[in-house]
């Protein structure tokens, strides 16, 4: 690839430069094929698809101008530019005028990632809608599972449930209950785990009360098969990788968390099983349950362990 301005290499994911003066008035897609030789059609892809920032927002327009002193970042897409991810109706799990609760798949993320605008379950719902006929859409996220979890998540789909459902969640009134395969020596039947969680370099981890952000989990045994156990956890709040990192300071491994230190498999054994809370807008409780994924083991006994 010819490379006429080399930009600096951040990282395995992006590169990055800065807007000299006499780069003042190129048009984003000018820039990145003069910077880095791609032609035309797919810088404009790269662009399109979500793969590009500028002084940290992503731009999706080609014609963009740019000013110096802007940061041109290219997230560079591990798959290339793929659309490749569109929800399956089936597995929409609760849906009415105000709301939409979705059953996510392992490894589709919630929302869009720095690289791709395109495979998130966030735009694809939108895309959905759109094909019932809906022209513009109103959809808002609450909260996140990781990339690798499946489970329910639960989306406003008009204005007027957004700034309840926004509220009980940031008040702490959704209680939601996680199913996790566990490795290795039960600290107890059940337990709270609270440590602090930071960020270290680009990998979250657990850290002393008060040098990290307050993080709560309960959790408890509902079975148990040698060393491996079946966990029912509850978080209190809502960090990042918040399980995970609880159920490792809790000196037991996930089957499938590679990053975690767990047992290498195909699939992170974390499901996000249960959303409980009250209507936005009718008051009225609900219990939203996403069935658990085809490749979990004794899925069908824990279906009958947890049946209300």
């Amino acid at each position: 690839m010819k490379n006429n301005r080399p930009g600096k290499l951040m990282s395995p994911t992006y590169w990055e430069w800065e807007i000299e003066l006499g780069e003042t008035g190129l048009t984003l897609a000018e820039f990145i094929s003069k910077s880095t030789g791609l032609p035309g059609f797919q810088v404009e892809e790269l662009i399109r698809f979500g793969s590009v920032h500028v002084s940290g927002k992503k731009i999706h327009d080609p014609l963009f101008r740019l000013d110096a002193g802007n940061i041109v970042r290219i997230y560079w897409p591990w798959h290339g530019v793929h659309r490749f991810y569109e929800i399956n109706p089936e597995r929409i799990i609760f849906r009415d005028k105000w709301v939409l609760a979705y059953n996510k798949e392992a490894g589709i993320p919630s929302q869009q990632t720095p690289s791709d605008s395109y495979n998130n379950v966030y735009h694809a719902i939108i895309r959905f809608l759109r094909r019932e006929g809906i022209s513009e859409p109103y959809v808002a996220i609450h909260h996140r599972l990781d990339q690798d979890t499946s489970g329910v998540i639960i989306f406003s789909v008009d204005r007027g449930a957004n700034k309840e459902l926004a509220r009980a969640f940031s008040r702490r009134q959704v209680t939601k209950e996680y199913l996790v395969w566990a490795e290795g020596r039960l600290p107890s039947t059940e337990w709270i785990a609270d440590q602090d969680i930071t960020r270290l370099k680009a990998r979250y981890t657990w850290t002393e009360h008060g040098k990290g952000k307050k993080a709560e989990t309960y959790f408890r045994v509902l079975l148990s098969r040698g060393n491996t156990h079946l966990l029912l956890a509850l978080p209190k709040t809502g960090r990042t990788h918040q399980i995970r990192i609880h159920v490792t300071a809790s000196g037991l491994r996930i089957p499938g968390d590679r990053l975690y230190g767990g047992r290498p498999q195909r699939h992170l054994l974390l499901h996000a099983y249960r959303l409980r809370l009250k209507h936005p807008v009718t008051g009225i409780p609900l219990t939203i349950t996403a069935p658990l994924p085809d490749y979990w083991p004794e899925r069908e006994s824990i279906a009958l362990l947890l049946r209300d």
